[in-house]
């Protein structure tokens, strides 16, 4: 299992409310996709089924030791008082929602008493994958809550859950993940995984994770590294003397739709450092410093107010672009009051 990293207020709150006696029987950890919520639920659930059956474990916090009777069982997916609730993968494809059958299934589980120990735990993930159905039919358990049930619930969009099965779940709001929690986290399921990352690549992916692990690992680095520079270049060189560049920028990545929205968000990421740089803020604030040698030059080319206002053109063009618009034509509009700001 890999190691956890952070979160270490969230769970705290949730081990003293566990082992106070009067652990609310549903909870909601709601944050930011990829920061780690699920692999939080899973410890807590092992931690807690494990204290609840023994041995006794003498170590604080969540850690619960390879030799325990009970973390082989989880991992084995034998143990009879735990169960997840997540979308079913067939032949290779998973489904988009959880069903309501699959909640009836669980239902049907909770009925019966715990068998290991006076507790059992259901972990869902996520919340937010439940069907209209499904969430009803979740709703009518936490209404009338099984003896020693514990059900936890991972949430990415809690706004958008039933208001009926919020009010019934004590919430706990998790934050994204400092940069170097996210680079342990990466060395952790590398070493996990037998391989291995080069000091820039870490770099790379634990800077521009935005606190997320499946951002982190998301994105290739020579791939990025390449798209990058196209870019800065791009905003170090495009003029109304270089309107080829505007036709040939437009016209490559007008027909990419399905990456545009990444690209875009590149420029993003790059304007906002170059207008970092151009205020006079330090290295710490910069996602891309392993561009800083030339983004530095290329931030002095023009003033703070314009690096600005090419960061409004590029949000205004996503927003265009969310709908129906010409994706050439506003692709070279946004690139022509590139110019207009030089």
């Amino acid at each position: 299992m890999t190691v956890l990293v952070g979160h270490d207020t969230q769970t705290r709150a949730l081990l003293q409310a566990a082992r106070s006696g009067r652990m609310h029987h549903a909870w909601i950890l709601a944050g930011t996709k990829g920061i780690g919520k699920a692999g939080v639920a899973r410890a807590l659930a092992l931690r807690l089924l494990a204290e609840a059956a023994g041995p006794a474990i003498e170590s604080d916090g969540l850690a619960v030791p390879e030799s325990h009777p009970i973390r082989r069982l989880i991992e084995a997916t034998a143990h009879p008082d735990y169960a997840e609730l997540a979308p079913i993968e067939k032949d290779g494809v998973t489904a988009r929602n959880i069903s309501v059958d699959q909640v009836r299934g669980l239902q049907r589980l909770l009925q019966s008493a715990p068998s290991l120990s006076t507790r059992r735990i259901v972990v869902i993930d996520s919340a937010d994958d439940l069907e209209r159905g499904a969430a009803n039919a979740l709703l009518k358990t936490l209404e009338e809550p099984p003896t020693y049930t514990v059900l936890i619930l991972i949430s990415s969009n809690p706004h958008r859950l039933l208001p009926t099965l919020l009010s019934r779940c004590q919430g706990i709001q998790f934050h994204r993940l400092s940069s170097s929690d996210i680079r342990k986290i990466i060395q952790s399921q590398l070493q996990e995984a037998g391989e291995s990352l080069t000091e820039s690549e870490l770099d790379f992916h634990a800077q521009r994770s935005q606190g997320s692990v499946d951002r982190a690992l998301a994105e290739n680095f020579t791939e990025m590294e390449v798209l990058r520079e196209e870019l800065l270049e791009v905003l170090e060189k495009v003029s109304f003397d270089r309107m080829d560049i505007v036709f040939a920028f437009a016209k490559t990545w007008a027909r990419q739709t399905e990456q545009l929205q990444s690209v875009l968000n590149e420029f993003l990421g790059l304007i906002r450092d170059l207008a970092l740089y151009r205020s006079g803020c330090g290295q710490s604030d910069i996602q891309n410093r392993n561009l800083s040698a030339k983004m530095i030059l290329v931030a002095q080319t023009r003033s703070l107010k314009a690096w600005l206002d090419r960061f409004t053109a590029v949000r205004n063009t996503q927003i265009a672009l969310s709908g129906n618009a010409n994706a050439q034509l506003f692709l070279e509009n946004m690139l022509i009051e590139f110019c207009e700001t030089a």
